[in-house]
């Protein structure tokens, strides 16, 4: 398991005072007052907003630029180094939702997954004949995603680093924190994760009203 995943994904508090100190090759946070060096995820800084019509191996096309291209609401990952990607691109909360091709209550709860996506991710303008590239025209709050648990280049990460188990399951993570939400969710409490987005979308406000 890539080492910068695994410090991703593992639940991480940076404390008040302590300020981003990373680069390309580096994932470490610089303390404000004693030096100390607090491990925190990655921040690409490599060309954003690539189309893929255009771009070349090696070249970091971000998950916000792929669902433009398509339209999408939700950003499937494919594999463990696109979890990364997506989790990493901004400081957005960002929700995943892990389930399993033959999970029937993952097939029912994906309609409401959609719904919410739909309401709080970026809206796009509308083009019908299709004939100029689709724009962001509202910037969401939240930034989702869904994760195959049968998709053989995730079981170990599923596994593994997320220990989930049972579906479908909910991941709920921000760039500069790591994880800080975790939770079996079925179709018939799918109101906990709405509760919980918005309670978090609340602190968010509060906490840079403090700022």
């Amino acid at each position: 398991m890539n080492t910068c995943l695994w410090l991703l994904l593992c639940p991480i508090i940076l404390p008040r005072g302590v300020t981003p100190f990373i680069t390309s090759s580096s994932v470490a946070t610089r303390g404000a007052d004693d030096g100390r060096s607090i491990r925190s995820p990655p921040i690409r800084q490599t060309q954003l907003f690539v189309s893929s019509t255009t771009s070349t191996p090696n070249v970091w096309v971000p998950p916000s630029q792929r669902l433009l291209e398509t339209r999408s609401t939700i950003f499937k990952i494919q594999q463990p180094e696109e979890l990364l990607d997506f989790i990493s691109e901004d400081d957005r909360l960002c929700v995943i939702k892990v389930y399993a091709s033959w999970c029937q209550a993952c097939k029912k709860f994906d309609l409401r997954y959609r719904k919410l996506a739909s309401k709080y991710s970026d809206k796009y303008t509308t083009n019908t004949k299709g004939t100029t590239p689709a724009e962001i025209k509202q910037q969401g709050k939240i930034r989702f995603a869904e994760l195959q648990y049968d998709n053989p280049q995730n079981e170990d990460l599923c596994d593994s680093v997320l220990g989930t188990t049972s579906f479908p399951y909910i991941l709920i993570y921000k760039r500069q924190e790591g994880k800080i939400r975790g939770f079996h969710c079925t179709p018939a409490k799918f109101q906990l994760l709405v509760n919980t987005v918005e309670e978090l979308l609340v602190e968010e406000e509060e906490s840079c009203g403090e700022d």
